[in-house]
């Protein structure tokens, strides 16, 4: 028998009545289409149709993930008077506390717990929740040690600012790092040992300015190569050595023109780079990259089926309009970040063994959750936040089995009738200053803008420099033998960004070793460069260059590049 037979018997009233059909999202007013496939998984999770389109919805999932910025942040903890450093920016209004604090007994989330009002706004008593609940300042786990200044990961040594990754030891300025080591300025990689400046690339040793490829060992500058070795500057290469921008050369001659191009030297590396780009250009790029799956649309797929409107997928099946969906996940729809869960609908960093948790964020092993946040063991929670093993909770309260499914289905149904339930949290509601959330990136706006969504702006920090030797990028030595130990003393200005940013003394000496230039722009607007490089994770409609057919690509042929269809890539490069 039903738990909430009110709400189930208007949901079942909406759902028996779908069809396939076209609507207005009702943020950015373009029509989207609720398919045959979206319905079905509406009906699986339990679930009226959405009224954004798929890109607002995503949005406004991304707007709650920080990946790329950090600040200092007074931390809330009453009698606490130190500053931590934190992905919460300062404007937030948000009670924090620091991860000592907040992942301890000194305080109790079931204190906070409000009164359900069954007639009042749903949203408007979770705003008033989340008001006065800390909310915690750094999401890193103890398992990373010396890994201050970074986040999310788990499994973590000698990490400086890195976001997110698993049992990586040494690397700084990077995000989504797995099972590597010594790695600097790099995005989503596995199994890296020494690389700089790498993207989506897996099982590489010594690499540098590598873009989409695996199995490589001592190569710079390829793009999509396999179990190469010895290249330079080479694209869409498999099984080669002693290649140079794609010509092939003895092991003598390889050694003899290598030996001339000193990537120590930025105006060398810089000259290195444009001819490589342009060589990458010149040639058939796959338009996607999807691999060892079936049915799926979107881009980097990997052994998964019947996935579709999907990025950087892992070991998943039947989900739709997923982005960083690790691994492991099934039949879920809509979600952002997660992984090993099933029945995920509108939710932000859910995962770890969750099943049928909604409209949520950062919730791990949890069942049967809605509009949860910053928790984790629950079973049976709704409109809650911080909590660590309960159960039958509302508004962080206690309740009976009965009394919880008795207010459920009257809330729910209030809810379904306002058009509010199948909603996830406003973007005001987000930890994130829209301009440091990962929404920025792929959806930038600016301050103004921000403020008319009601939406906080961080600003930059005033930085007084009169204390400091201060340079520009064009004042630093053009070769990284040239560089002393004093440049770690001097404050750059950034090339492009404008803004300061200082060396320290380990990333000065990885340069050294591994005889890289010194970068002429802050950590962050590196991280942004490289996600550009991704057309900010967007997949778009293009013709094949080649067969003329209409396709999906990450890559437009506005910007030059040459998008092929697998067909006509594997023809013509495999």
């Amino acid at each position: 028998m039903s738990k909430t037979p009110q709400f189930d018997a208007l949901l079942n009233t909406i759902l028996d009545e779908l069809v396939p059909h076209s609507r207005t999202c009702v943020d950015c007013e373009n029509i989207f289409t609720i398919e045959k496939q979206d319905i079905e998984l509406l009906k699986m999770l339990r679930a009226p149709t959405p009224t954004h389109c798929p890109e607002c919805r995503q949005k406004r999932r991304l707007s709650f993930a920080n990946y790329s910025n950090i600040y200092k942040r007074k931390c809330d903890v009453p009698g606490h008077t130190e500053i931590m450093i934190s992905p919460v920016a300062p404007v937030m209004p948000w009670v924090t506390y620091d991860y000592e604090t907040y992942y301890s007994d000194l305080w109790d989330p079931k204190s906070y717990g409000i009164p359900l009002e069954i007639e009042g706004d749903f949203f408007d008593q979770f705003l008033s929740l989340l008001k006065v609940i800390p909310q915690p300042g750094v999401r890193r786990g103890s398992d990373s040690p010396n890994s201050d200044f970074s986040f999310y990961g788990k499994f973590m040594k000698d990490c400086y600012y890195v976001f997110g990754g698993r049992r990586s030891e040494d690397i700084m300025y990077s995000s989504s790092v797995y099972f590597s080591k010594h790695v600097l300025d790099s995005y989503y990689i596995h199994t890296i040992d020494t690389g700089y400046n790498i993207v989506i690339s897996n099982d590489c040793y010594k690499c540098t300015y590598t873009y989409f490829s695996s199995n490589c060992i001592e190569c710079d500058f390829i793009f999509d190569c396999n179990n190469c070795s010895n290249c330079f500057g080479c694209v869409n290469l498999r099984n080669k050595s002693y290649c140079l921008f794609n010509e092939q050369l003895t092991k003598d001659e390889y050694k003899k023109q290598r030996a001339q191009i000193d990537l120590g030297s930025r105006a060398m590396t810089k000259e290195s780079e444009a001819l490589f780009w342009k060589l990458v250009k010149n040639n058939p790029i796959r338009a996607t990259r999807n691999y060892h799956s079936q049915d799926v649309t979107g881009n980097e797929v990997r052994n998964s089926k019947n996935c579709h409107n999907v990025y950087q997928v892992s070991e998943s099946e039947n989900i739709r309009h997923a982005s960083f969906a690790m691994a492991n996940v099934h039949d879920s729809m809509d979600l952002s970040f997660g992984g090993r869960a099933e029945l995920l609908y509108e939710d932000e960093n859910v995962g770890s063994q969750s099943s049928n948790v909604k409209f949520s964020f950062a919730v791990k092993e949890s069942t049967d959750c809605e509009y949860m946040m910053s928790s984790s063991n629950c079973s049976n929670c709704f409109g809650c936040i911080a909590l660590t093993n309960a159960s039958y909770m509302i508004f962080n309260t206690q309740y009976s089995e009965e009394e919880y499914f008795q207010a459920i289905d009257e809330i729910k149904t209030k809810m379904l009738q306002k058009g509010q339930y199948g909603e996830f949290f406003p973007m005001a509601f987000s930890p994130c200053a829209y301009n440091s959330s990962f929404a920025y990136l792929m959806y930038p706006m600016t301050e103004e803008e921000i403020a008319q969504r009601g939406l906080y702006f961080q600003a930059d920090t005033e930085t007084d420099l009169n204390n400091f030797d201060v340079i520009t990028a064009d004042d630093l030595p053009d070769n990284i033998t040239d560089v002393s130990d004093e440049i770690c003393n001097k404050v750059i200005i950034g090339k492009e960004s404008g803004k300061p940013f200082k060396l320290t003394q380990r990333e000065v000496t990885f340069y050294k070793q591994n005889n890289i230039c010194l970068p002429d722009d802050t950590p962050n607007a590196r991280m942004s460069n490289r996600f550009k490089l991704l057309n900010n994770f967007k997949v778009e409609q293009e013709q094949c260059f080649s067969c003329g057919k209409a396709i999906e690509s990450s890559c437009r042929t506005s910007d030059g590049f040459k998008p092929y269809c697998e067909k006509c890539y594997l023809n013509e490069v495999i």
